[in-house]
């Protein structure tokens, strides 16, 4: 059942529980066992429903702030052509075609070889962890989790210094901040 059927039953309920209520509300009218027995009944079957909708509602949310977490990962990268200066060209000498196409074959060797290597998940002490998290993340553990899962899937230096600049944006870090110095360098050092 999904969460908008739950809540619009649970509120359904609260409507029904309502001339029930009203018996116990006013001082004049006793109300009888039946209706202590029927208010107790509408109460448990209500009950049950905000236990299924909590319970929904905790399994679908990761995080508050996840759909955050998502966007900040998901930031393009914007590259601008440099427009070419219009000049007459001499000709250039074979030697230096060649040295700039072994050049190039280099980068992209280079590039090819950083996308393939693997590396491996950050490592932080649990005192660190709890450090990072109540300092860093405010007090949120899941939200650490989300970060650390984040900076692991990355395969870059660059992609993952945005990432933490990000972060650091979004928690409003102090970047003379020991604590945020030292997180930095320990992603970092994954890279080295």
């Amino acid at each position: 059942m999904s969460l908008e059927k739950i809540l619009h039953k649970i509120q359904s309920q609260i409507n029904d529980l309502a001339p029930t209520l009203e018996l116990f509300i006013d001082e004049t009218i006793q109300p009888s066992v039946e209706s202590c027995e029927t208010l107790q009944d509408q109460l448990i079957k209500l009950q049950e429903n905000i236990a299924v909708y909590k319970y929904k509602k905790i399994n679908n949310e990761i995080s508050p702030s996840f759909n955050i977490h998502a966007k900040v990962s998901e930031t393009p990268v914007v590259i601008e052509k440099i427009p070419e200066l219009q000049t007459e060209k001499t000709p250039e000498p074979i030697e230096e075609k060649v040295q700039e196409k072994i050049e190039i074959a280099d980068i992209k060797t280079e590039v090819l070889e950083t996308e393939n290597k693997t590396f491996s998940p950050i490592s932080i002490g649990i005192n660190d962890k709890f450090r990072f998290i109540n300092e860093l993340f405010k007090q949120n553990g899941s939200e650490y989790g989300i970060a650390l899962e984040q900076l692991n899937s990355l395969k870059s230096w660059n992609d993952t210094e945005v990432y933490l600049n990000s972060l650091k944006n979004l928690y409003n870090w102090n970047e003379t901040n020991d604590v945020v110095k030292y997180f930095f360098s320990i992603a970092k050092k994954r890279y080295n």
